[in-house]
């Protein structure tokens, strides 16, 4: 498989390389349509308590989505749910919100959206199941390159949106963005095959009828597989932690760009700059200091991203209002350098530190915890963006430093055991 992988598309094959081949089709689109996306809704009368609503339902909505995906997941196959969760939960919600950005129709195109923690489990497995640990790794930070690359051109649509207006500039983003993404949906179901795994777990669940019992095992599995295995422990909480702060402190949050108008006086034009440099830093850690780094392990690289974004984050937090532009820029740069490091760690992390057969469900059960507090964060968000703006990276500065301390804690267990079976 190594030697396979090395002849193959950037070093990879088989399901690999067609995943990471076809993804820009979803990464550019996206980008460009989600970076707008609040602003979008905000024009189309949506209020800040109404964002952090959204927060909410889109949280919520995938606690109950996390529950299925891995008996989903492993019934239909990997390739199947992701086909059929890709056309549901990406390309359906941008068809939605091009008919309107009102909150009616946000919360419905939220709902569906999110059902993407089905299709995440699925293509996940998909791309990395039948890869050796270092194409996992690889699959990962090269699929981070291509989504983080897409946001370099962000600045180019700042004078697009400032001519014609964001709510005609962002109907635009999200109806080449259903097309793409349903040409990408297609695409890629055509040209992968099924998983060794998915198809011993298609062949075991055929013919057995889906009751309470058989959606539960998959996560009480995982629970008793992590309550053994600390490092698998610790990536499992790392990754449910940094979803968190993937919600509500980094680009893809839907306070991330009002956040620069409503606590540092930025406009919409230098918000997209901000933009942009906060892609150009993530592609600077994964092009630069990733690969140097990635023989040190997943662990250790996520303890170092874990720590520079809680300096990006702690800048944010005592940045002065009207600040020059520099110091936004800088803190931008650390919080996105932070974060091109940390991603794929965690990313990888559950893939490398945990075994095939109980790999969906440590997955499934990653997705419904962090979809929980997520569902808390949004909560909490909505309730006090408003009176501090700031209060985002308060949280995030939180979970930032406790992230280190989940692989200190596990890496003490490991030794503590390690010297419990030399005495013994």
């Amino acid at each position: 498989m190594a030697d396979r992988g090395r002849q193959g598309f950037l070093g990879l094959s088989g399901n690999a390389a067609v995943c990471i081949g076809l993804y820009p089709l979803w990464s550019i689109p996206f980008t460009f349509y989600f970076f707008y996306l609040s602003l979008y809704m905000r024009a189309s009368g949506v209020t800040d308590a109404q964002l952090g609503m959204l927060v909410f339902i889109s949280s919520a909505t995938s606690v109950a989505a996390s529950f299925f995906s891995a008996p989903l997941v492993n019934r239909l196959g990997r390739r199947r749910s992701s086909f059929y969760f890709d056309l549901i939960s990406s390309v359906l919600p941008c068809v939605l919100y091009a008919a309107g950005g009102s909150f009616p129709i946000a919360v419905i195109a939220m709902i569906l959206a999110n059902l993407n923690k089905i299709q995440g489990v699925g293509y996940y497995l998909l791309m990395t199941e039948d890869a050796d640990n270092d194409q996992k790794v690889k699959v990962f930070n090269l699929s981070n390159i291509i989504l983080l690359a897409a946001g370099l051109l962000i600045p180019l649509s700042s004078g697009i949106v400032r001519r014609y207006g964001v709510v005609r500039v962002e109907r635009a983003f999200l109806v080449a963005s259903a097309v793409l993404m349903t040409v990408l949906a297609f695409l890629r179901y055509f040209l992968t095959r099924e998983t060794a795994a998915g198809m011993a777990l298609m062949a075991q669940n055929r013919g057995r009828p889906a009751d309470l019992r058989s959606l539960v095992k998959p996560y009480r599995d995982s629970f008793e597989y992590l309550r053994t295995h600390p490092m698998a422990l610790a990536a499992a909480a790392a990754d449910i932690l940094f979803y968190v702060y993937f919600i509500i402190g980094t680009n893809n949050s839907l306070y991330f760009t009002p956040f620069f108008g409503d606590a540092l006086g930025i406009g919409a034009e230098s918000a997209s700059i901000l933009g942009a440099v906060y892609s150009a830093g993530t592609l600077l850690a994964m092009f630069i200091i990733n690969p140097l780094c990635r023989k040190r392990g997943v662990e250790k690289n996520a303890v170092t991203g874990a720590i520079i974004s809680a300096a990006g984050a702690a800048l944010f937090v005592f940045m002065p209002r009207g600040s020059a532009i520099a110091l936004p820029v800088a803190a931008a740069a650390v919080s996105a350098i932070g974060f091109g490091v940390l991603k794929p760690a965690v990313d990888a992390a559950i893939v490398v530190k945990t075994e095939g057969g109980i790999r969906a469900a440590v997955y499934a059960t990653v997705y419904a915890i962090s979809s929980i507090l997520g569902t808390g964060a949004g909560i909490v968000c909505s309730a006090i963006y408003g009176r501090n703006p700031r209060s985002i990276y308060i949280i995030s500065l939180v979970i930032l430093i406790i992230i280190p301390l989940c692989f200190a804690a596990a890496s003490a267990a490991g030794k503590h055991s390690a010297s419990s079976r030399t005495q013994g």
